[in-house]
């Protein structure tokens, strides 16, 4: 499995945001250098997080985006969701499905169970559990690396 790009950077640009001060976000320009994706690309990302429900757009000057509720209120499941749909690992795993294989399929509950391993480790895990938090008791003087002659 491997997830889309589209994922990634909607990931990216919600922890850039979740970030901000509280109230104050960032507009398309800032996302986009920041997080190093097209404008174009973060427009349509972002569009798609509005209509979602996870973010606020605000117009004019100081417009730009802002997480819509506390990033421990959101999930990367609701967030895949989203952007890619339902998990679905193959096929024959979409309600109303049919497969001639189906009665004696070995393959389909190993498939069910992978999917159900993903969408409880999405749903478990929070925007939150991914903002990078300053280390405490850390400077950078107590940085060292010894070398091994």
């Amino acid at each position: 499995m491997q997830l889309s790009k589209g994922f990634h950077y909607a990931v990216r640009c919600l922890v850039h945001l979740a970030l901000q001060p509280q109230n104050k976000g960032a507009d398309l320009k800032t996302l986009s250098r920041a997080q190093a994706v097209p404008p174009s690309y973060v427009a349509k990302i972002m569009s798609t997080l509005v209509r979602g429900g996870l973010v606020t757009s605000r117009l004019g000057r100081k417009g730009g985006y802002v997480l819509r509720r506390p990033p421990g209120e959101i999930t990367l499941l609701q967030v895949y969701e989203l952007m890619e749909g339902r998990i679905n690992f193959i096929h024959c795993q979409s309600v109303g499905s049919s497969c001639s294989l189906l009665p004696n399929c070995a393959q389909r509950p190993v498939w069910g169970r992978l999917q159900v391993a993903v969408e409880s480790a999405f749903g478990a895990t929070r925007l939150s559990d991914l903002v990078p938090r300053p280390m405490p008791n850390f400077s950078k003087e107590k940085l060292h690396v010894s070398v091994c002659p």
